[in-house]
């Protein structure tokens, strides 16, 4: 691991604890609730928008057409008793399976004897049907909200035997202190009571219910409870409801996360009125509903007319009647469809696991692209994740693990940008006088690679060095200004060459300069580059030229060689002065190879290990098979031909010339001088080869000795 290694893992693993620690404190401190509520919402909203309640629940509404048709005959609201009388006569004939109002009826009336004659005649009806469920409230008040005697009161002996579901009181449910009932005579005959009070989340939506109200020890169902609550087993829990075969899981509060619907079959209560007239004439073959479209239903009966007060938001529908929400919960238990809350522990996990996770894609890779993309990619598929969970009925905690998400590949992002920003600029400042702005930002990614130049690496590379013919010569007729001028120009032009063509400039020797491919960038193409390179440094001399001609300096020409080896790269030096640069005797050979081209009258000369690095091959001329000074191995010597400023013709005749120039220097080591001068005269008239031809008619007549290997030894630099 190296050093920029350990500082990543260090400051990942700090990012990690502080966005993990500070995500679990802000989410249990309820910071993220009104977030998690907005998703909780269009969750629902996505998918239960249009997915309609069970054929068995029918609602009949008190709405704004109701109260205009009933204005006449019932007066305003709230309408005599005897209206809801002809309500249960007109439902008796379709034998619903429960009756349940979303309407209290409460014990306080200032009735005159008519009204109470209502009062009777309702109560009458409720008990003679058996299978009506009235509403009631069960309440915790504040003491300074009405007066002390209501709070705290005993529930009637005969309420409590009747209608005590007789379950242990959970130790998460809220403490009550006051009631509102229906008055006796309607509760004693109802089938049931049920609890219809309902407390919205702070911000206003309506999204859970309490499945039960306790009030000293007494339990009372939830109005959507109701009709299952005295018919089969029940038992409750602090996490769960079972009733009969259906287990209904809990919030940690104790209350049910409704399952809204969004579509019911829906009544105007005027409607099933006048369809009670209808059957009353006789007329009944034309009727607006017919009574028994509610055979075996269970009837919510409530409000939806905007003046009654009972709308309510809720994930689905921002103005939903409040009987609604009742409904939505008997649609649940019939359909066995609840929503499950997270399993203990998943959100925390969650928090935890997302961080982890986007720290990590952060400070694993060096791609800003890869940075920034993974923990976006990891948060979505998270939220994704989260949706089609819901959609299979499981609620998973969404915006906390997305903060921490979130947070976490901020942080680890700001990490990089102070600290490895540093570092880039520290590699673009050591770097930027050797290699082209082309590279440089390639480079600066790639500071994990350039930091063992801080320690030495043994890198196999292409070396080149170039040298101005004469130079000494030239500059004795040229005063320091015109030197230097002219080497400015020279080196100017030459430097642009090897930064085109991906090199690095390792220095300038006085008039000679020293480059090198395949560091601090790595290439599998170096030998490539560094050929092509010398070859349009030769062609760029013809420009240099022409820009000292117009100046009145003299023209010049250069000798490249080039070889490729290994060598130790890293910065050497001092504390005070260090160069990025390279040794080793493979420098030597190739700085040896520039020299050479002197004897070989040629403006570049490579070595065999050159040839056998390139990756596509260039047509070379092979000269000779020389011992530098210096060294005990040979090396076979090329001129590579420049194939850029070449016809077609040209070029594939510079390919035979490369075959030829390797059979006729076979010919030459296995002696056969008449075949090598044959083969040599075929080549271009170049001095190197004439060198050669003489070299042969030199053996015919004068023998080399029987260990002559056929290698040229050279006794200078």
């Amino acid at each position: 691991m190296n050093r920029s290694q350990a500082r990543r893992l260090k400051a990942g693993s700090l990012i990690f604890l502080i966005t993990s620690l500070l995500t679990v404190q802000l989410h249990s401190f309820g910071v993220f609730d009104r977030l998690e509520w907005i998703s909780y919402d269009h969750r629902q909203s996505y998918f239960r928008s249009d997915k309609a309640a069970h054929d068995d629940i029918a609602i009949i509404l008190i709405d704004e057409s109701s109260l205009q048709a009933l204005a006449p005959v019932a007066g305003r609201f709230p309408w005599p008793r005897s209206i809801y009388s002809d309500l249960l006569e007109f439902l008796s004939y379709g034998e619903p399976r429960a009756i349940l109002f979303d309407i209290l009826f409460t014990e306080s009336q200032n009735a005159d004897n008519q009204n109470q004659d209502d009062d009777l005649s309702f109560a009458m009806s409720t008990a003679s049907l058996g299978n009506v469920f009235h509403a009631s409230q069960i309440m915790s008040v504040a003491d300074d909200e009405i007066g002390d005697k209501t709070l705290n009161r005993p529930l009637p002996e005969d309420f409590i035997e009747q209608f005590d579901l007789k379950l242990t009181i959970g130790t998460n449910d809220l403490a009550t202190n006051s009631y509102t009932l229906p008055y006796p005579t309607l509760y004693q005959g109802a089938a049931g009571i049920a609890s219809v009070d309902m407390s919205p989340e702070q911000d206003g939506v309506y999204r859970n219910v309490y499945p039960f109200r306790f009030y000293q020890g007494i339990a009372l169902p939830g109005l959507g409870f109701a009709p299952f609550s005295w018919q089969t087993t029940l038992n409750k829990t602090d996490t769960n409801i079972t009733i009969g075969n259906s287990t209904i899981p809990l919030l940690d509060d104790g209350r049910y996360p409704v399952n809204m619907a969004g579509k019911f079959n829906t009544y105007s209560f005027a409607g099933l009125l006048a369809s009670l007239n209808q059957i009353r004439s006789g007329d009944v073959e034309n009727l607006i509903v017919n009574p028994e479209e509610f055979a075996d239903k269970i009837v919510f009966i409530g409000a939806s007319a905007v003046g009654l007060e009972d709308i309510k938001a809720t994930p689905v529908l921002y103005q939903t009647p409040g009987v609604m929400i009742h409904a939505s919960v008997a649609s649940n238990i019939l359909e066995n469809d609840f929503l499950a809350p997270p399993p203990p522990g998943l959100k925390y996990s969650s928090i935890l696991v997302l961080a982890l996770i986007s720290t990590l894609s952060v400070l694993a890779f060096k791609n800003f692209l890869l940075q920034v993309s993974l923990p976006i990619a990891i948060t979505s598929a998270y939220a994704l994740i989260c949706y089609v969970l819901f959609n299979n009925n499981q609620i998973i905690t969404l915006v906390a693990p997305v903060f921490s998400s979130t947070i976490a590949a901020a942080a680890a992002l700001s990490f990089l940008a102070m600290t490895e920003g540093k570092d880039k600029q520290r590699v673009r400042k050591m770097l930027s006088q050797y290699v082209s702005p082309a590279i440089l930002t390639e480079m600066v990614d790639k500071t994990d690679e350039l930091a063992k130049a801080d320690i030495g690496s043994v890198e196999t590379l292409t070396i080149l060095f170039s040298d101005v013919r004469g130079f000494t010569s030239i500059s004795e007729n040229l005063n320091a200004t015109e030197v230097v001028e002219l080497l400015n120009i020279h080196l100017g032009a030459m430097s642009d060459v090897i930064f085109k063509y991906r090199g690095t400039l390792d220095k300038f020797i006085g008039d000679a300069i020293m480059a090198f491919w395949g560091a601090p960038i790595k290439s599998e193409h170096h030998a490539n580059e560094a050929v092509e390179s010398a070859l349009a440094m030769v062609r760029e001399l013809r420009n240099v030229n022409k820009q000292l001609k117009e100046k009145g300096y003299k023209s010049i020409k250069v000798g490249i060689g080039l070889h490729t080896g290994d060598v130790v790269l890293g910065n050497i030096g001092s504390s005070k002065k260090l160069d990025y640069t390279i040794i080793g005797d493979n420098v030597n050979l190739a700085s040896r190879m520039e020299g050479l081209t002197k004897n070989y009258h040629c403006e570049v000369l490579i070595t065999e290990d050159t040839v056998k690095a390139l990756t596509t091959e260039i047509p070379c001329l092979k000269v000779d098979v020389v011992r530098v000074k210096g060294k005990k191995h040979p090396t076979s010597v090329y001129i590579p031909f420049d194939t850029s400023i070449m016809s077609e013709k040209e070029v594939d005749l510079t390919w035979d010339y490369h075959r030829i120039s390797d059979q006729a220097f076979q010919k030459y080591l296995n002696r056969e001088w008449m075949d090598a001068i044959a083969l040599f005269e075929q080549l271009p008239e170049i001095p190197a080869i004439i060198d050669m031809i003489m070299r042969c008619e030199h053996y015919k007549t004068s023998p080399p000795p029987k260990d002559w290997d056929g290698v040229h030894t050279m006794t200078t630099k």
